[in-house]
């Protein structure tokens, strides 16, 4: 059984493909009409906007959460780690 949390990443991953879908179908049934009017203009421009909406909503779902460490390093553990030179050995 997936979380929460998962399925709601599938239905915005979903749904930003249908926003992003929509916005190229849209200018394109804008423009096969004879009529050429001030809403042909407004109707492009808001398909972009259903573009930028789309994007931005598949780079929220598709981010990497960004949470603390898990595991606390040991009292006077570094956390970085030095290399040896091959001619200290």
């Amino acid at each position: 059984m997936k979380s929460a949390f998962a399925k709601c990443t599938e239905a915005g991953s979903f749904i930003a493909g249908v926003l992003i879908g929509v916005s190229i179908l849209v200018p394109v049934i804008v423009m096969t009409v004879s009529d050429h009017n001030g809403w042909q203009t407004l109707e492009v421009f808001g398909a972009l906007v259903i573009l930028a909406l789309g994007l931005a909503l598949q780079v929220v779902v598709t981010a990497r959460p960004r949470r603390p460490q898990a595991t606390e390093p040991e009292v006077g553990a570094l956390g970085v780690r030095f290399m040896e030179l091959c001619h200290e050995h």
